[in-house]
């Protein structure tokens, strides 16, 4: 029992320790991107005297324009996504389709396929179309890159639902599309939401594909962003904007967590319980 005991306490701290790790890996970049932008240059040192807004302040207007751009193809992309993925994902969980395997991998291939050949064969489908450097350009672009993360999002939400609780309600006469509406869409609700902060945040951050589909009028902030540092170096106002898209990415998940979740908790616990 004591061996049993110390066995439990070394994995309990290697997997502590694993955690702590793995967040200060991942925070502490981000913390750097912050905290460089109140002074103004890349390589921050610890002058907590020098913190200022000039950076924020010198933020040019084409940097706003691509951020707004980047925010409306975002969201207009998560919204098709799972308008598409999870009605797609209830025919393929409930109607038990022997092709599911198939169809699900097929969705999965823009995420298998590197994103630079991607971009280049979509360059040459868009000349053609005329849909490069234009705002439905992006939004298809981003909408393939979607499509298969919700599809898994929503597989995996409907298929944790008990199908007793849609059957029930058609049994006390709901319409199939009721019982749905009603029934599995609030259910669904707080794993959908959860989605949707996946997948928007992954469209703000998609970079290289659109590199190559996009132009002077409709250049994501990501795009915008590299091309200046590459033609002008690290400048404080690119910083600044980085540290920006930091921001939204975390009022994203606040108005999810906080928003969202306390309105289908009922839901929710319903839902693990079944």
């Amino acid at each position: 029992m004591n061996l049993w005991k110390v066995s439990r306490g070394v994995l309990f701290g290697i997997w502590g320790l694993y955690v702590v790790a793995l967040v200060l890996w991942l925070l502490f970049p981000i913390a750097m991107v912050l905290f460089a932008s109140f002074q103004g240059k890349i390589a921050i040192d610890g002058d907590f005297s020098a913190l200022n807004f000039d950076a924020y302040r010198a933020i040019p207007w084409r940097y706003w324009e691509s951020l707004r751009f980047t925010v409306l193809a975002s969201v207009a992309a998560t919204v098709c996504a799972l308008l598409i993925s999870v009605p797609a994902a209830w025919a393929v969980v409930r109607g038990r389709l022997r092709e599911r395997r198939v169809l699900s991998n097929l969705v999965l291939l823009p995420d298998v396929v590197p994103h630079i050949i991607l971009g280049i064969a979509l360059l040459g489908v868009y000349l053609h179309l005329g849909l490069a450097n234009s705002f439905l350009g992006i939004l298809l672009a981003l909408l393939a890159l979607s499509l298969a993360m919700g599809l898994r999002f929503s597989e995996a939400i409907i298929e944790g639902l008990p199908e007793e609780y849609e059957l029930a309600a058609e049994t006390m006469g709901a319409s199939k599309l009721t019982a749905i509406r009603l029934i599995l869409v609030p259910l669904m609700a707080p794993g959908l939401a959860t989605a949707a902060l996946f997948i928007f945040i992954h469209n703000m951050v998609t970079f290289e594909i659109l590199f190559f589909i996009s132009g002077p009028s409709a250049s994501p902030i990501a795009v915008r962003l590299f091309s200046d540092i590459v033609d002008r170096g690290v400048l404080p106002y690119s910083v600044a904007m980085a540290a920006i898209m930091v921001y939204l990415a975390i009022a994203f998940y606040i108005v999810v967590a906080l928003v969202l979740g306390p309105k289908y908790l009922v839901g929710s616990a319903i839902s693990r319980k079944g």
